[in-house]
């Protein structure tokens, strides 16, 4: 017989948190996208993409590490958060245009609503095993101590 998969209380949290934070940051910037963009064209637009695609990704990065460390006891810390949060920021970015094509609305609140309640148990797994399954990070090597022979 089948099992069938029970929705876990964490991985649901987890990935609500997640979305959560995802859909407040992308309001905020489509709220200031046009004041970005006016302000001094090519500089407003360079920092609205280092926003977007570089502080952006290390903030979800960090938010996912430590939701990993509370919820699921993990060790360590992973020196690719940011990757982890470019990831996640893809993804949801990624279902969005879709979202966005299908629907023609630009991003608003009701595509929020639907993202938070489509995509948290989804991002609580994507944001689980970003960790690549591991309960505990690999250990650090130590360096080896030479003996001195005399």
């Amino acid at each position: 017989m089948l099992k069938t998969l029970k929705p876990a209380k964490q991985i649901f949290i987890h990935g609500l948190i997640i979305v959560v934070a995802l859909v407040i940051i992308q309001l905020l910037l489509d709220g200031f996208q046009n004041s970005f963009l006016l302000y001094m064209p090519p500089l407003g637009f360079a920092f609205f993409l280092l926003i977007q695609y570089g502080i952006q990704p290390i903030v979800v990065g960090v938010l996912n590490i430590v939701i990993l460390h509370r919820f699921y006891n993990c060790e360590g810390w992973q020196t690719g958060f940011w990757l982890n949060g470019l990831f996640l920021l893809l993804t949801f970015s990624t279902i969005n245009l879709i979202l966005q094509t299908i629907t023609g609305l630009s991003f608003s609140p009701y595509i929020a609503a639907v993202d938070i309640f489509v995509l948290s148990y989804p991002f609580g797994h994507l944001g689980k095993f970003s960790n690549r399954g591991r309960k505990n990070a690999n250990p650090q090597q130590t360096s080896t101590t030479s003996s001195k022979s005399t």
